[in-house]
Formats: structure tokens, sequence, C-alpha cells
């Protein structure tokens, strides 16, 4: 299963990565909410774990994008955003799980087998 990380800090995005890779998954990794939208769009990704805070589009749009160009995949986003808006706006536009950082990473996992499970 491939998984798109989009995560701006590169700490965070190795973690997630390393992580997930050793679970089985196929990971890419996208820095911007541009790349992100241009890996959703260019290539089979089974799942995207989304940052909301991104250094050029707000994750928020690149998950609206994804949305207005047919993409249907899974996506949990993770972000350091707690306010009750951005979680209501992001299951809005169909996010299946909105989590806070720090995330413990076995509840990340859970989640992500659980979606792409459904």
């Amino acid at each position: 299963m491939n998984v798109l990380i989009v995560e701006d800090e590169p700490r965070i995005a190795d973690f997630l990565a390393k992580g997930l890779g050793r679970h089985g998954f196929d990971v890419e990794r996208a820095y911007t909410g541009s790349e992100a939208i241009e890996s959703a769009s260019a290539g089979p990704i089974d799942l995207v774990v989304l940052d909301l805070g991104l250094p050029d589009i707000d994750g928020l749009e690149v998950l609206r994008a994804m949305r207005e160009r047919g993409s249907e995949v899974p996506v949990i986003v993770l972000t350091a955003r707690t306010e009750e808006s951005d979680r209501a706006e992001a299951l809005r536009l169909g996010a299946v799980e909105f989590f806070t950082k720090p995330l413990p990473f076995p509840d990340l996992l859970r989640s992500v087998r659980a979606s792409l499970a459904s």
C-alpha cells in the first residue's frame, strides 16, 4: 500500500515514514501543498497523512483540491491545530480522521490500517 505523507517538518516526516515503512507500507513524502497535490494526482496513492500547516498552501486547501479533482483517497489529518473549526472543515471535506500532534504512533498506525481496510 502506498502512503503519501504531507509534512513540512523533515524530522516528523522521517519518523512517520520510517514507522510506516517498518510495517510494510511504501511511503512517499511531500513537504509542501503543491507537491502534495501533484503527488496525489500523479501516482497510485492509497492513503494520505496530511498536515494542515504547510509553507505554501494550507492543508485544508490541499484536501479541497484533491476532492475537486475527484480523488477519493482516504486522508488522515495530523496537525498541531486544535481549533474545532479546522476539524469540522477537514471532516466536511472528506478526511476520515483528524488527529492533533503529538499522537502516539500506534494510534496513527491503527487509523491507517482501519482506513485502508474500509
